[in-house]
């Protein structure tokens, strides 16, 4: 089997060629928007895979999931792909695109005509309508009405996953089936919302004072057909807490990808509605704003039993500690940032403990509220630490925080705002 070689063809995000709804590349198809997403991360990523030395057919195990870019960009290299994540909603996008290696067939029906089927549906009013969209798309009350989705896409979201729910009950739906036509609802329940990507708000009014993206959001919501990639492996997605899947799934893998929460946002919050449409749970909500801390429309339990360690400062480096001394594998790879929860020299600690640890770095562009707005850290670090656990450590944690360090410092002296060429005042 030939290794995946360093100098091969980078994976690289291209904004023009790999916009989520019209690309055809398996990698970056219907990928939703998402906080930490790793798409402009994966050369970084990739040079850590390359160094590992690990050949098409070995484990990769994506650890946290999330969006499914790394595990769909494992699938695509040729390993044999096992992507986990907690989040119901993960679970079902990444059971389409890493679990499924064909379409599936339906009954009577292609994949293409089952989507064709259910974009057909005549829309109907249901829980999403009645809790997430106003009562008028055009006479909508700003401080009363969820302003999620207008109403006219919250009938089609109603209709079409009402339709599922149907069909699995049934029995006409295996998990595949099911997975590869609620994926694509997913992806629109993004495209369409009235959000900026996270489902903690929404604007006031469609697109907000400006406007933005209402091409998007005004849009009708229309389901396309997953792009999917057979990359012959019996792949598979699980939906376990990351330390029970290292504790309990019970086997040695060759590539493990740890890509933890980084902040204090829970990803069960940030994405409260995904995870309603994929378990469709119709949590029980006044149906307007009640001024009750109920205006996200968030199920109570996910603000707080959906919590990870790692959204705690406090808890999160002990977690990732444990995690690591416990993952059964060869190789693992971990993605972070000089702005986590955890501070570098722990991190750099947990790493030499289990093995020989090396990084990779690329600096980044920090996210902000307004591309207009002064920041006095434009840029950090983002890194991985791929660790040999069949190694001893030959390099100090010390050593490298400050490889990490420097090239952090290297991005901010060269940034216009921070940088040695700023004019003086």
């Amino acid at each position: 089997m030939d290794r995946v070689k360093a100098g091969a063809e980078t994976v690289r995000y291209d904004r023009r060629k790999h916009a989520a709804r019209s690309t055809g590349d398996f990698v970056f198809n219907q990928l939703i928007p998402y906080i930490g997403n790793k798409r402009k991360l994966l050369p970084l990523i990739q040079r850590a895979v390359e160094a590992s030395g690990i050949v098409p057919g070995d484990s990769f195990v994506d650890l946290f999931s999330g969006s499914g870019v790394v595990a769909r960009f494992a699938k695509a290299q040729g390993f044999r792909t096992i992507a986990n994540d907690w989040e119901p909603y993960s679970e079902q996008i990444n059971r389409a695109y890493i679990g499924c290696n064909a379409a599936p067939a339906f009954a009577g029906r292609s994949y293409a005509e089952m989507i064709a089927h259910l974009n057909a549906l005549p829309p109907s009013a249901g829980w999403v309508t009645d809790h997430l969209c106003p009562d008028d798309d055009d006479a909508y009350v700003i401080g009363h009405d969820r302003m999620f989705f207008m109403r006219k896409n919250g009938m089609r979201i109603d209709a079409i996953r009402e339709a599922l729910e149907r069909l699995r009950g049934e029995g006409a739906l295996d998990d595949g089936q099911f997975a590869c036509l609620l994926a694509p609802l997913l992806y629109q329940c993004c495209y369409t919302s009235n959000t900026s990507g996270l489902f903690k708000g929404f604007h006031a009014g469609w697109g907000g004072s400006n406007g933005t993206a209402r091409y998007r959001i005004c849009s009708d919501l229309t389901l396309a057909a997953a792009t999917l990639f057979d990359n012959g492996q019996a792949n598979e997605v699980t939906r376990l807490d990351a330390q029970r899947f290292a504790r309990e799934h019970g086997r040695d893998y060759d590539f493990v990808y740890v890509d933890p929460p980084y902040n204090q946002h829970p990803y069960g919050s940030n994405y409260h509605v995904l995870n309603s449409v994929a378990l469709w749970d119709k949590p029980a909500l006044a149906r307007k704003i009640g001024g009750r801390g109920d205006k996200s429309a968030i199920r109570m339990d996910w603000r707080t039993e959906r919590r990870s360690p790692y959204n705690s400062a406090k808890a999160a480096t002990a977690a990732l500690a444990a995690l690591i001394d416990g993952v059964p594998a060869r190789w693992i790879a971990i993605s972070y940032s000089t702005d986590g929860n955890i501070p570098l020299l722990d991190l750099a600690r947990a790493g030499c403990a289990r093995g020989a640890t090396q990084s990779f770095v690329q600096p980044y562009k920090r996210y902000r509220v307004s591309a207009q707005r002064f920041s006095p850290k434009p840029m950090n670090a983002e890194f991985v630490l791929l660790i040999d656990t069949a190694r001893p450590a030959s390099c100090s944690p010390e050593a490298i925080c400050e490889t990490i360090l420097e090239e952090e410092r290297r991005a901010l002296h060269s940034h216009p705002e921070t940088g040695a060429n700023q004019p003086s005042a």
